[in-house]
């Protein structure tokens, strides 16, 4: 249950989980590889087992499994997991820089699972025209051959972050809603904080130079 605020009292209600469970709603989980082990057990255990105790005393049951009392139905004790009940969870990688646990390893066997890779660049260049419709199509398929080449250096071992589409996103909404700006600066300003490493600001410079755009401002 989670509290919630109504006419200046505190009123507590079911959890978006219970009410999805109840309704037969799509729940989506995200970040799940940033909570605890023990709410990663909790959640395999109403998907696995088709069961979970709340903290009020109530069950979550699978009315296929028969794991209850028909008697108890009415007195509100127990509440059945709806036939159209969907949770879709979405996790990072185990690994550096997301550093959360490894939901894959522990609970990956329950689900459904599919990995999603980076868009190929024909569709990253149409999510940033639909964020960056007014920057040029040169300057945009330029940031996503800079992008493409920076996760390849990744999986080479060359460099340690994942730069993501979220970055390159970034870098074209700055350069559409702030035009003046200019790619340096719109660069330096999403990238800034890899600045502080020397040997990876040489080499942002030299990708995003070959891509023909101007690095200067993070490099030096």
């Amino acid at each position: 249950m989670v509290p919630s605020m109504e006419n200046g009292r505190i009123r507590w209600e079911d959890s978006p989980l219970v009410r999805a469970v109840k309704f037969g709603r799509t729940l989506v989980v995200d970040e799940a590889d940033k909570a605890p082990l023990e709410v990663v057990c909790v959640l395999k255990g109403l998907i696995e087992d088709g069961e979970m105790l709340l903290g009020d005393g109530r069950r979550i049951v699978d009315r296929a499994k028969g794991t209850f009392n028909d008697d108890h139905d009415d007195d509100g004790s127990v509440i059945c997991i709806h036939p159209r009940f969907r949770l879709w969870v979405l996790a990072n990688r185990p690994g550096y820089p997301f550093l959360g646990n490894n939901f894959f390893s522990e609970v990956g066997d329950i689900f459904s699972t599919h990995v999603l890779d980076n868009p190929d660049p024909a569709s990253e260049l149409a999510l940033l025209q639909s964020y960056a419709p007014n920057v040029s199509t040169d300057v945009l398929m330029k940031l996503c051959a800079a992008f493409s080449e920076l996760r390849s250096m990744v999986e080479d071992g060359t460099m340690t972050y994942p730069y993501s589409t979220r970055e390159a996103v970034a870098i074209a909404k700055h350069l559409e809603a702030f035009p003046a700006d200019g790619v340096a600066h719109t660069l330096e300003n999403v990238l800034a904080f890899d600045g502080y490493d020397a040997a990876l600001r040489q080499r942002l410079r030299d990708v995003f130079g070959r891509s023909a755009h101007a690095h200067d401002d993070v490099a030096d």
